[in-house]
């Protein structure tokens, strides 16, 4: 019996369908196998772990493709697929081709947004000519959008662990700490606490730093302007094979000024306008919206990145974008994503304020539970 044989039925059925553009027009008709290349789709569909799988889909037979490494580790994670080992170093496109050629299969999709262009090459050799390849994009995507129960239960334990990581910075993070100290600190906690490792890089910005919107923790000593400082802290951490990202925003060296206030209240405002605007059936795009204005009313101008991206198996999950002026998604209950706007002023720093939510039936729930509260540490 196959893992998980509910999402082998959806990507099948997404096989059957043509792919339309936004007019209608057929972009790229309906195949008969379809070529899954990208490894979080594979791990989505068999519960693989390793780091070389392939999987053929069609609508009687799941083939899985994989190196003599993984023969051992394939018969426990991937029951219910005809599992395929072959000698390392062999192109798993290339048996892949073969076997639709055998197999007599005439039409087959590949992953256009994932498989290389050598990768192509070898999958089209081996078909001789013999069917015809059409590129697919999206197809197990489109499945995995919509978080199951059970994968929304492991994203808010890893939500839990992200948030118990907030309460103990709180009591970490003072002046005299340097950004990398508070970064490796993070990523202790996380781990001895479970995580199998964090979701990124953690992001670390005190005082101009944090005007660096996807900077990188650094040398820099909080509290060394002399005066009171933003602290910006983005991280997130992977448990049971989903993921966390927050960000919170802190204040060290001293109360904040009337102009940092201002700064953090009105991202706070924004976010919860975002917040307040997720429900089934709106765009994504028109939150994005939203939030941009309550920034740009402020008078602060155009936010520099979007309000949110999907979140699950990866840090930056389907829907990508979710929440984004070039956003295309309809939101529906299962969606799991994150809200996280910002403001960041040169010389001064920046504030971002980040939650994961999922969309319900009727509206949304925020997940994570560490305080928005503006809070000085000293």
């Amino acid at each position: 019996m196959m893992n998980f044989p509910h999402r082998v039925l959806g990507v099948r059925a997404r096989m059957a369908q043509a792919e339309l553009d936004a007019e209608g027009q057929t972009l790229s008709p309906a195949v008969s196998a379809l070529v899954i290349s990208n490894l979080d789709n594979v791990r989505y569909l068999t519960g693989f772990s390793g780091s070389n799988g392939l999987v053929v889909l069609t609508a009687t037979d799941a083939i899985f493709f994989t190196d003599g490494r993984y023969q051992l580790q394939a018969e426990r994670e991937v029951p219910g697929f005809t599992r395929v080992i072959l000698p390392q170093g062999t192109a798993l496109a290339a048996a892949a081709g073969k076997w639709l050629v055998e197999s007599g299969l005439r039409d087959a999709g590949f992953e256009g947004g994932h498989l290389t262009f050598n990768g192509f090459k070898t999958l089209e050799g081996a078909v001789e000519g013999k069917a015809t390849l059409a590129g697919r994009s999206g197809v197990v995507e489109s499945v995995r959008e919509v978080k199951e129960p059970e994968e929304i239960i492991k994203i808010k334990a890893a939500v839990a662990l992200a948030d118990a990581c907030f309460d103990h910075l709180c009591n970490f993070i003072r002046p005299g700490r340097t950004e990398k100290e508070i970064a490796w600190e993070i990523e202790v906690f996380c781990r001895t606490n479970g995580a199998t490792r964090l979701g990124f890089d953690c992001i670390i910005g005190s005082a101009e730093n944090g005007a660096f919107i996807h900077g990188r923790a650094g040398e820099r000593v909080l509290g060394s302007s002399g005066g009171p400082e933003f602290v910006l802290c983005d991280y997130g951490c992977e448990l049971d094979g989903y993921h966390s990202d927050i960000t919170r925003t802190f204040v060290i060296g001293g109360q904040p000024t009337d102009r940092m206030r201002e700064i953090y209240q009105t991202v706070q405002k924004a976010q919860q306008a975002g917040i307040d605007a997720i429900k089934p059936g709106v765009a994504g795009r028109d939150v994005d919206a939203v939030v941009r204005g309550v920034i740009r009313d402020a008078g602060f101008g155009e936010m520099g990145h979007g309000t949110g991206h999907g979140l699950g198996r990866l840090v930056h999950d389907v829907p990508l974008p979710t929440f984004s002026p070039l956003a295309t998604v309809v939101l529906r209950p299962g969606i799991v994503a994150t809200v996280e706007p910002g403001i960041y002023i040169e010389n001064l720093g920046g504030v971002r304020i980040e939650d994961d939510i999922v969309v319900t039936e009727t509206g949304v729930e925020v997940l994570n539970r560490a305080t928005k509260d503006l809070l000085v540490l000293e």
